[in-house]
């Protein structure tokens, strides 16, 4: 349903005004308020990232139906930490399967407000690994209380890693 799902908003968004699916039945050509339908999307459409998991075949071919990976990587048993060698991977993996050049791929962490250096290695390594985009993220407990605000606004306020 959800590879299916992520066909229907693609094909909506690029104008395609039908769909008839396993799960999905979407006509809005009969639409009495088609001309207020149409004049909600965006142009060009906004971009669809999901979730790939390493090294899981039917969850990297879905990445091939859209435009960013959100990776983590599964053993049999359990997520495990994504490594850059695991981002390496995937992009040899999409790539030869068919994925373009423009792939986005999303990874997040944290990087230190007070050490520009230190964030940029950080980020910098993901980029090197192939990365297009890097998330500051701050998911670690507890997520709220005076110490996690001033840890995310000291964060905002050194602004992005900055990679060359």
């Amino acid at each position: 349903m959800l590879d299916e799902g992520i066909d229907v908003i693609a094909r909506l968004w690029d104008g395609d005004l039908t769909f008839k699916g396993q799960h999905y039945d979407v006509d809005l050509a009969a639409r009495d308020d088609l001309a207020e339908v149409l004049n909600i999307v965006q142009t060009p459409r906004p971009p669809i990232w999901v979730v790939g998991a390493w090294p899981h075949p039917k969850s990297m071919r879905r990445v091939l139906c859209c435009d960013g990976l959100l990776p983590v990587c599964k053993d049999e048993q359990a997520f495990r930490p994504t490594t850059p060698q695991d981002i390496r991977d995937m992009r040899t993996w999409l790539s030869d399967n068919g994925a373009g050049g423009g792939l986005d791929v999303v990874m997040e962490g944290e990087t230190p407000a007070d050490d520009p250096a230190k964030a940029t290695d950080i980020a910098g390594e993901w980029a090197d690994a192939g990365c297009t985009w890097w998330l500051d993220a701050r998911w670690e407990m507890p997520h709220h209380g005076p110490d996690r605000e001033r840890q995310v606004k000291e964060r905002l306020e050194a602004g992005p890693p900055r990679i060359s």
